[in-house]
């Protein structure tokens, strides 16, 4: 019974993987990312095998829009931002997962941005739906992991920087 359930599981990662393959399609910058040796399909396998099932399925509920991708990637981004300052060696792929999550935060921003500005004009109308907080809740909790990656890809910069100039320097 255990392998048909490890099976049932495989599919299921893999059926999300596909999801989130057709998701990025639709993103122009993203689809661009993947003219190199690792394709967005391996990139997708590897995200679905790094997170919890429970984002798996907040994407699905939420029909794979920008924030619950978001989600998903930055548990997998946190995950291999330590392993770049640990050991300077990721793969393609995983490369490829940081500067997506990067361009995702961005989006996730600036659609906070779009959203405030828009919330601004129509303030009185929001204020007393139980929905709108909830999104709140949900847009600063975005808003404050898109801050995060922003803030931990400008150190990771700094360190792939000073980490260049030491290997420079080595054979002087």
């Amino acid at each position: 019974m255990s392998v048909i359930h490890a099976m049932g599981a495989q599919w299921d990662k893999a059926e999300w993987s596909h999801q989130l393959v057709v998701f990025w399609q639709q993103d122009t910058y993203v689809n661009s990312l993947f003219a190199g040796a690792t394709n967005a399909t391996t990139t997708a396998n590897l995200v679905a095998a790094l997170i919890d099932p429970s984002r798996r399925i907040a994407c699905e509920q939420a029909k794979f829009d920008t924030p619950a991708v978001f989600s998903a990637l930055f548990d997998c981004f946190l995950l291999l931002f330590v392993k770049e300052i640990n050991s300077n060696n990721l793969t393609q792929a995983e490369a490829l997962i940081i500067q997506i999550t990067e361009h995702y935060a961005k989006q996730c921003l600036k659609q906070a941005d779009e959203l405030a500005a828009k919330s601004h004009t129509d303030n009185d109308a929001l204020q007393n739906n139980q929905q709108a907080q909830g999104t709140d809740t949900r847009l600063a909790v975005i808003c404050h992991q898109s801050q995060k990656v922003i803030s931990a890809m400008d150190q990771l910069a700094q360190l792939r920087q000073q980490r260049r100039s030491q290997s420079r320097n080595m054979g002087s």
